[in-house]
């Protein structure tokens, strides 16, 4: 019996997702991963963080769907302090910064001055590039 479940997010673009996880300090490999639950169970990802906290790993499927789903022992992680919807919010808050990046900069923006304030949001300011 596997003590993977799935969580479905909005999360559509594979290069802001693993930016958005390194931004919250974790180490992603490329390419597809395992990650580790319960008793030494594995499950293969298409993103994955093999050890968020004693061997457990927490990753994301590509879903028909058209988004990812982030999949781990959630109720395991939980005992070490790691909650579902705590992670999965900020990844998506991260993946938010990394989407506006993304669209912004083709259209001739840079980054003036990026910020993370107290309440956990991010300030960032973006000039047009003449």
């Amino acid at each position: 019996m596997s003590h993977f479940t799935k969580v479905r997010t909005q999360l559509v673009d594979e290069g802001c997702l693993r930016a958005s996880l390194s931004d919250a300090g974790y180490v992603v490999p490329a390419g597809r991963t395992r990650i580790g639950g319960w008793l030494g169970s594995d499950e293969e990802v298409d993103v994955g963080v093999p050890d968020v906290v004693d061997g457990y790993g927490i990753g994301f499927t590509w879903e028909q769907s058209g988004s990812f789903a982030a999949v781990a022992d959630w109720s395991h992680l939980k005992h070490r302090g790691i909650h579902r919807g705590e992670f999965v919010g900020r990844v998506s808050h991260l993946y938010g910064v990394q989407a506006t990046l993304r669209t912004m900069e083709p259209q001739g923006f840079v980054v003036a001055e990026r910020t993370s304030q107290a309440d956990g949001s991010v300030r960032i300011v973006m000039r047009r590039v003449a």
